[in-house]
């Protein structure tokens, strides 16, 4: 990774943490939660609302691939401002492809999978830049703050949009027109973002231009990747991307379709505009409190002291969303409750994953390491994608979640694998 010079200003990390990260998660965000939900509002299956949510999510896994072609932006900061501009007119484009009168779906899907691509190789540059510019305590200190960026802008370009588009489509402005400027908000908070991030990395630490080839990168992307997998944590660290949070994925991939499907199909029937503002409330407090409160626990007891807890914390909450489908008719305050607990415990365990990660991925070619590891991650969170909506339509909402619940034994099992091969030494 580049190598840090001589700092002539004051160092201000916060802000880009915060921008960098808010904007990392508008893409997704639009992927995973506002896009199944426009496509349930026009009746399509949640098989294949899943499927596709999972195959565009996978499209990001081509992050490793960008490892030996970013430096030929130069420093690792210009090419992340170049890709969220990319991402940026990408969605532009997409807004007005979403707002034409006679919509292309081929043309639709494949600008959806060019901002997937593109925020592939943002991903990869902006996490590999917050592990190799910054020590094990400058992350466990930065690391409630990008969880609280990261899930403020998942909620922001998940229910923020889904709101608002719904608020549109009830003051009869057509299904086309609303998405379309949902669209557009979250293209002006995403420009926003990207020039808070010129401000902040002009404060950054001077950084050497690479001056390594293609071939040269490459090789050492294929030697990064190949120590790392020798590393004696890497089994345990496998573990834990595909178990830690498995229960928390299946029920992830399914809960916004259960709380606007109608009480015929055993939904909780909010509807878009409700379902939105019970979301935003809970996600800020619950995601930011979560966050703050794991990288607490890490900073004071250590990463492999807080493995198991924050694992337990984490999977406590699904015995309230499975006792939700089971008894669907209850009052708002109570969904609203239960949707903040599933959050601060999510935002708690996630942080000590995250941290995991980037502690094993830190030292020479942590960006490339890092980008490995969370590729393998997005396949682990994607890929329940494939089989989570048919099985929850052969189940119910009520027997999918419980054996989401299941999942729990394998998650914290591989927490205490975690816990020995994280030793803070």
């Amino acid at each position: 990774m580049d190598a840090p010079a001589q700092i002539t200003r004051p160092r201000q990390a916060w802000l880009w943490v915060v921008g960098g990260f808010l904007f990392q998660a508008l893409p997704a965000a639009i992927r995973e939660e506002a896009l199944p939900v426009a496509l349930k509002n026009i009746g399509i299956s949640n098989t294949r609302i899943t499927q596709v949510v999972a195959i565009l999510g996978l499209a990001v896994a081509v992050k490793i691939l960008w490892a030996p072609l970013m430096p030929l932006t130069g420093p690792t900061r210009r090419f992340i401002l170049i890709a969220q501009a990319g991402l940026l007119l990408a969605l532009l484009g997409l807004a007005a492809l979403v707002g034409q009168a006679s919509q292309s779906t081929v043309l639709i899907l494949g600008t959806l999978t060019l901002v997937s691509v593109l925020s592939a190789g943002h991903d990869y540059a902006l996490d590999g830049y917050f592990v190799s510019s910054l020590d094990d305590q400058g992350r466990a200190k930065h690391s409630g703050l990008l969880s609280f960026a990261s899930k403020t802008g998942q909620v922001i370009a998940g229910p923020g949009l889904i709101w608002w588009a719904g608020h549109q489509m009830n003051q009869n402005v057509s299904a086309s027109d609303a998405w379309q400027a949902a669209l557009l908000l979250a293209i002006g908070v995403g420009a926003l973002a990207w020039v808070a991030n010129q401000y902040a990395f002009r404060r950054e630490p001077a950084m050497a231009i690479p001056t390594a080839t293609f071939g040269d990168r490459f090789a050492g992307m294929l030697g990064a990747l190949r120590d790392m997998v020798r590393d004696p944590r890497f089994p345990a660290l496998l573990g834990l991307i595909f178990f830690y949070r498995a229960s928390e994925i299946h029920m992830a991939r399914v809960l916004p379709l259960f709380a606007i499907s109608t009480a015929a199909e055993g939904g909780l029937a909010l509807g878009n505009e409700t379902y939105a503002v019970l979301r935003i409330p809970t996600a800020i407090l619950g995601l930011a409190l979560g966050g703050l409160f794991g990288s607490f626990v890490v900073t004071q007891r250590g990463l492999a002291k807080s493995l198991l807890p924050l694992g337990l914390l984490m999977h406590l909450p699904l015995l309230g969303i499975a006792w939700l489908a089971a008894n669907p008719q209850v009052s708002l305050p109570t969904i609203s409750v239960l949707f903040f607990i599933e959050y601060f415990a999510y935002g708690a365990g996630v942080c000590a994953l995250l941290l995991a990660m980037m502690k094993m991925a830190a030292g020479e070619e942590a960006a490339t390491r890092y980008a490995l590891l969370s590729t393998i991650a997005l396949v682990a969170s994607y890929l329940p994608g494939l089989w989570a909506g048919s099985l929850a339509q052969q189940l119910g909402y009520a027997h999918y979640f419980l054996f989401a619940l299941t999942l729990a034994i394998p998650g914290l099992l591989a927490a205490y694998w975690g816990r020995r091969a994280f030793t803070d030494g």
